[in-house]
């Protein structure tokens, strides 16, 4: 494919900043970000701070995106000062810009990239500005307290993964898990201890998921992973090792030692049409509810 010629070369009203600085902003106090225009880390932006930065699936990444469909070194994005190219690195399902697929190119104000199912821009911006929409960001979709993803944020990505299982009919899990007795922990070591056990658990349970799983505060003191192409077998030993390490760990607060368990419920489905993601929801609560009733830490599988 030929790359088109760079007019942002002579014409710096065609450049990235160039817009920025028409509205009355200073380029020179403007800096790069690349921000996600859709998916899961939508609303999420990424300060360009070097020079080149590769994108990828990958967590050693520069910046790592979520997509299944993005190669663990998907493409290059080069900032040189006004000017911003993008580059395909042999990636499986290529590289987009405003919907062409492209090997290398340079990009104007306005162009959306695409790679995967997630678009992106690069945008100029004061870093006033990109605090403050982070700000904004993390008050719409990360509880506060836990520092992951909150119930309605958790909703809107799930929808978006469920949506991409059903057209590939791709396995999903839902596992429901729940601070045991979480009441009484509240009661005998107060709610600023419950608060701390509530952050512990939030960590064990990042430490055991994927890169490309889902994790989010459900509400009170239950938490919601979701993770797809996983077998049910591999979803029970999961469930079963995230238990025990919550078992094993000794949950502190200043002097106090809080003893707490974990109970879980988990639903693996091979989606297809008639099924909804409630339904997958549902059964995975249905199972959390016997592991409650059924004598509390413990894994139940969803029917």
């Amino acid at each position: 494919m030929t790359t088109p010629p760079d007019s942002t070369l002579n014409a710096f009203s065609n450049t990235l900043t160039g817009n920025a600085t028409q509205s009355g902003r200073d380029s020179a106090d403007l800096q790069p970000y690349l921000v996600v225009l859709s998916g899961r880390d939508q609303g999420k932006q990424f300060p360009l701070a070097a020079n080149r930065h590769i994108l990828g699936r990958e967590l050693s990444a520069d910046i790592p995106i979520a997509d299944p469909k993005i190669s663990r070194r998907h493409c290059l994005l080069a900032i040189n000062g006004r000017q911003a190219h993008l580059e395909d690195l042999n990636s499986t399902n290529g590289t987009f810009v405003n919907d062409r697929r492209i090997s290398r190119h340079p990009l104007q104000l306005l162009d959306r990239i695409r790679i995967g199912d997630t678009y992106l821009k690069v945008d100029y911006k004061l870093p006033s500005e990109a605090v403050s929409e982070q700000a904004l960001y993390e008050a719409a979709n990360i509880d506060s307290m836990t520092k992951v993803l909150n119930r309605n944020a958790f909703i809107s990505r799930a929808q978006q993964e469920f949506s991409y299982c059903k057209r590939n009919r791709s396995r999903l899990t839902v596992m429901m898990c729940d601070a045991d007795h979480f009441k009484l922990t509240n009661d005998n070591y107060g709610h600023l201890a419950g608060d701390q056990v509530l952050r512990d658990l939030a960590k064990i349970l990042q430490a055991e998921m994927r890169h490309e799983d889902l994790l989010a505060r459900y509400g009170g003191e239950e938490f919601i992973m979701l993770l797809r192409e996983i077998s049910a077998e591999a979803a029970v030993a999961l469930a079963e090792r995230i238990r025990l390490t919550v078992l094993k760990h000794t949950f502190r607060y200043q002097n106090l030692t809080i003893p707490s368990t974990l109970s879980i419920g988990l639903c693996t489905r091979r989606v297809d049409a008639p099924m909804t993601l409630d339904d997958i929801v549902r059964t995975a609560d249905d199972a959390l509810y016997r592991a409650k009733k059924n004598g509390r830490n413990r894994v139940e599988i969803g029917n």
